[in-house]
């Protein structure tokens, strides 16, 4: 009588390769879950913003503005009239940042649509929006010339990166330079972005209980940063606690909702082979993005270990693509139902027998001379 039989080692290198997918699962569905919480203050400007190497050009373009310089284009405040065709300067009122007075302007005439505010609260809101549009331009004056001072800074740099030689001090050089003016531009934007965000507040305070029961307002979002439409995510019960309806809001909403859903794929073993490939896309991306060349500026600190091109994430992105290979979804998941319901049906749909794509593993076969031992 003839058997079969899964051979021992067989048996250990399929339950280390479900650990292994297990245990990949769970650091995935802990970082996104440790994401979603607005008190971690998650963003994926912390980390791209640090992309390194010949593809950091390639991550920055996901971050708006990163240094501020298009929200800090300043512009003279002026009255006038067309005349013949053209604009006639007439009375000039200062200075101020068209992105965020435009804005406001913006925002401020949606607020009166909304809450049809009556005549008492309309004079009251009207003195706040225009207290908070004054400060605008004081602050932009007061600024001015720090902020023209940063905007010529970084076109010079801009233009210094053209004719760098590559050496050391001037990798370090360049480096610390695009660090500075990044943060010199983030805090003078922020100014402008808090005294947004305070007059909202101000203007809901004004509202009556039952104006209030319509909703606040989507928080203020300025130049590229602003997606028309983005809004809706605030309205889903449960992404609506720690999504923000910003570009780069919705960046964070598919890194955090990607990899909570990359791990329980693969701790359940469901879709395991389609999980496993798009964590490995992910895991990609963040060793490209950190570039792990010995040569490339900023070196890593020693905190993370030491490694040369190979790092623990390169680790776990071959780890995810043998997952890929294997049908570890199949022997302890989901996967196993899903198999025998299409799985099979698919395959002789197209005249196959086995899946090609899974590697043979060839019991071991009790020999009738074994058997009759036995």
């Amino acid at each position: 009588m003839n058997g079969k039989r899964v051979g021992t080692w067989t048996l250990v290198v399929i339950v280390l390769l479900v650990l292994t997918r297990v245990a990949i699962g769970w650091h995935f569905l802990f970082e996104g879950i440790w994401k979603m919480q607005p008190e971690n203050g998650f963003s994926s400007k912390g980390f791209l913003g640090m992309a390194k190497g010949p593809t950091k050009g390639f991550y920055y373009m996901f971050l708006p503005d990163l240094d501020g310089s298009q929200r800090l284009q300043m512009a003279e405040v002026v009255s006038g009239k067309m005349e013949d065709g053209k604009f006639v300067k007439g009375q000039s009122f200062g200075w101020t940042l068209p992105v965020f007075e435009t804005e406001w302007y913006r925002f401020y005439e949606k607020f009166q649509a909304r809450y049809q505010l009556s005549d008492e609260q309309k004079k009251s809101c009207d003195a706040i929006f225009n207290q908070y549009v004054d400060s605008l331009r004081s602050c932009t004056v007061e600024q001015r010339d720090a902020i023209r001072e940063f905007l010529g800074g970084r076109e010079r740099y801009e233009k210094h990166l053209g004719s760098t030689n590559g050496a050391e001090h001037q990798k370090i050089w360049d480096w610390d330079q695009q660090m500075k003016l990044r943060n010199e531009g983030s805090k003078m934007a922020e100014v402008p972005e808090k005294m947004g965000e305070n007059m909202r507040l101000a203007l809901w305070e004004e509202l009556t209980g039952a104006q209030k029961n319509l909703g606040e307002m989507p928080r203020l979002v300025y130049g590229t940063n602003k997606v028309p439409g983005a809004s809706i995510v605030t309205k889903i019960p449960f992404i609506k606690k720690f999504a923000q309806p910003t570009r780069l809001g919705l960046l964070d909403l598919m890194v955090t909702v990607g990899l909570s859903a990359i791990g329980i794929c693969l701790m359940c073993g469901f879709c395991t082979r389609l999980a496993a490939i798009a964590g490995a896309c992910f895991m990609f991306n963040v060793c490209l993005s950190q570039f792990p060349w010995p040569s490339v500026y900023p070196y890593s600190p020693e905190v993370v270990g030491h490694f040369m091109i190979f790092s623990k994430d390169s680790a776990e992105l071959l780890a995810l693509l043998i997952l890929a290979v294997f049908p570890t979804g199949r022997w302890a998941g989901f996967d196993w139902f899903l198999w025998k319901l299409f799985g099979k049906r698919t395959l002789r749909a197209y005249g196959l027998r086995k899946d090609p794509l899974t590697p043979e593993i060839v019991p071991e076969r009790i020999s009738p001379e074994t058997e009759a031992v036995k």
